[in-house]
């Protein structure tokens, strides 16, 4: 009888033991998948970025008049250096130009705000900043640290308009900001397959873009 008991224990002492290491393993493989799918993500969006500049034009505030001051504003410096940007061939050259012309577009939107008799000040700026999620059109692009051209008119406190500089979908239908079809296929040369299937993704499932790994995906079973 002792011997049973003995050995009854040596098994409950063996199996308590592969049990805490199981889980011990089975956590540790769940975080290290975590961390990955992190960092993953992380080189998506950096990817994704590095293919496009943005456009954004804060209005003044968010009253009607201000608000269709900023669209004018869009339309005056997008007409005016929309065909200076069709030539370019890389975002290294569209960010060359556009400095190259900051002083111009500026002195184009404060044009266009004399024009409409408001005295605003405004101002150009090139900038590397980090931004929220936004969508254009049923294209998503995730938050991180993007490039772009800032326009800001007087306090800038109104909401802003935003649109891809480069590669170019900013022209046709800006007034409802959706991308034309040439604007999704420059995007799409400019991107690898994984990074457009990230910002394209709400196009096929009327849903934000996941940036998963597959083997949390498998994980989560979606």
């Amino acid at each position: 009888m002792k011997t049973l008991v003995l050995w009854a224990l040596r098994i409950k002492a063996f199996w308590e033991k592969e049990w805490k290491y199981g889980v011990t393993a089975l956590v540790g493989g769940v975080l290290v998948c975590v961390l990955w799918s992190g960092v993953y993500a992380a080189n998506i969006q950096r990817g994704i970025a590095d293919g496009v500049v943005r456009f954004h034009v804060l209005a003044n505030s968010d009253t009607t008049a201000d608000q269709n001051l900023k669209l004018d504003v869009r339309d005056a410096v997008l007409a005016s250096f929309g065909e200076k940007l069709e030539g370019c061939s890389s975002k290294g050259e569209s960010m060359a130009l556009l400095a190259a012309y900051k002083e111009e577009i500026c002195q184009t939107a404060a044009a266009e705000i004399a024009r409409q008799g408001y005295d605003y000040p405004v101002s150009v700026s090139l900038v590397r900043e980090d931004f929220p999620e936004k969508t254009y059109g049923n294209l998503v692009f995730p938050a991180g640290v993007y490039d772009a051209v800032r326009i800001e008119i007087g306090e800038a406190k109104g909401h802003n308009w935003w649109c891809v500089l480069y590669p170019q979908m900013c022209y046709v239908d800006a007034a409802w900001g959706e991308p034309t079809e040439e604007g999704r296929e420059r995007l799409q040369e400019n991107l690898t397959p994984e990074e457009y299937a990230v910002v394209s993704a709400a196009e096929q499932t009327n849903k934000a873009p996941k940036i998963k790994l597959k083997i949390v995906e498998m994980w989560q079973g979606d």
